[in-house]
């Protein structure tokens, strides 16, 4: 029966919530879908610098930009506070395979977008 509940732990707690680290976007669903992030990195402190064709007020340029600032996990939820900007919430998860997804929920619309984001070197 040990086993068993090796096993089981494993698998319950195989995948690490913590999200500290570099990350790039390598899928976006739908596809064709604008994701506001398209390289991410958070430190161990709570601070964040992300780039992405959206601006720290949340306005799609096409342009790149890069935003910092503070970013707070809670449960499957992160909330990223750019300077100068609003917050905006994801709902995150670390994969099996290491990777993390992260969903925004449009606001004002009934849809969301989901990124597959991979591990880089910072």
């Amino acid at each position: 029966m040990r086993p068993l509940l090796g096993a089981t732990f494993i698998l319950i707690c195989g995948c690490s919530s913590n999200i500290a680290g570099s990350w790039q976007t390598a899928e976006v669903r739908p596809q064709g879908a604008v994701f506001p992030i398209h390289q991410v990195t958070f430190d161990d402190q709570g601070k964040y610098t992300a780039t992405g064709q959206f601006t720290a007020q949340g306005a799609y340029t096409g342009d790149v930009h890069t935003t910092t600032g503070d970013y707070k996990k809670q449960g499957q939820t992160v909330r990223v506070s750019p300077i100068g900007g609003p917050p905006v919430e994801y709902q995150v998860r670390r994969r099996m395979d290491g990777k993390l997804e992260m969903t925004l929920k449009l606001p004002g619309k009934d849809r969301d977008v989901t990124a597959v984001l991979t591990p880089t070197a910072p």
